[in-house]
């Protein structure tokens, strides 16, 4: 089936199934589709484009087929107490997309976020690899006693989203899979990467406006409540995420909050902390 045959399709012009928009469809069925397409070159293509990859000693030359490839890879139940192999102890069960582990020449891990429709933020993004972090890459940092360059966390993501990297993370986008020279032209899950990257705007997921209140930094939120100027601090997550967060990376005073000068009464509980409370926060917890 030629790919205009299969826009037609999805499009409802031959009144079929439309297009699949389960997140684990284009990490559990297109990405492996597409990586191992004809052998291994697109593999090693995408590993090129992660930065600070040790291409010079990993490469196509020395990996061979020494690698483990993983999809919805739980760690907490696949290397926990009851399992065959190493056990890694982890006590959360935040699960990336895929792991790749590259046994030789030399070992390295490849974790992976991705995202297609869901209309993911900057922050939201953040968070998640945050916890990713704490439940994947440092358990096998310590177990394997990694260097920086043998394990990669990456989000891929529609370049749509214009997310950038992150603290400890890096994008790169599902377009690498169409602009560059890969032998795809055959593949026939391709066609469906293909057509959701073309039909994006349609499919994105519509998030819930933004509330409309006013941002101020955290610096000057701090100074306010210092001073006793009462007002209440918006943040998903509420005061938790602010202290493991924000507090706990530096970047408290750069960020932006909502103010508002009554308490919401609308969102999710404990979203909403005093000015005030949030000075005293940055002093309990803060580094400096």
């Amino acid at each position: 089936m030629d790919y205009e045959s299969f826009c037609k399709i999805l499009t409802g012009e031959l009144s079929e199934l439309p297009i699949n928009r389960k997140e684990r469809f284009y990490t559990g069925t297109v990405l492996p589709a597409v990586l191992f397409h004809n052998g291994l070159n697109n593999f090693y293509c995408f590993l090129r484009a992660i930065k600070g990859f040790p291409h010079d000693e990993v490469n196509e030359e020395t990996i061979g087929d020494n690698f483990l490839f993983y999809t919805e890879y739980n760690l907490n139940q696949s290397a926990g107490y009851r399992n065959v192999g190493r056990k890694i102890p982890t006590s959360t069960n935040d699960t990336p997309d895929v792991i790749i582990e590259i046994l030789r020449p030399k070992r390295v891990f490849v974790i992976i976020e991705a995202k297609m429709f869901e209309n993911a933020s900057q922050s939201s993004l953040s968070r998640q690899m945050s916890l990713q972090k704490k439940a994947v890459i440092e358990p096998l940092r310590k177990t394997f006693q990694l260097d920086e360059n043998q394990i990669f966390h990456v989000a891929l993501v529609p370049g749509e989203l214009r997310l950038k990297n992150g603290d400890g993370y890096q994008i790169i986008n599902w377009e690498h899979f169409i602009k560059q020279e890969l032998d795809l032209s055959s593949n026939y899950f391709y066609k469906y990467l293909k057509f959701a990257i073309a039909n994006y705007s349609e499919l994105v997921a519509i998030g819930p406006p933004p509330p409309p209140y006013p941002k101020m930094s955290g610096q000057q939120i701090y100074e306010d409540g210092k001073n006793n100027v009462l007002y209440w601090v918006g943040r998903q997550g509420g005061e938790k995420i602010i202290i493991e967060e924000d507090i706990d990376s530096d970047e408290w005073e750069t960020s932006e909050y909502y103010v508002n000068q009554d308490k919401p009464s609308s969102g999710r509980r404990g979203n909403w902390i005093t000015s005030i409370k949030f000075a005293e926060l940055v002093d309990k917890y803060g580094k400096g």
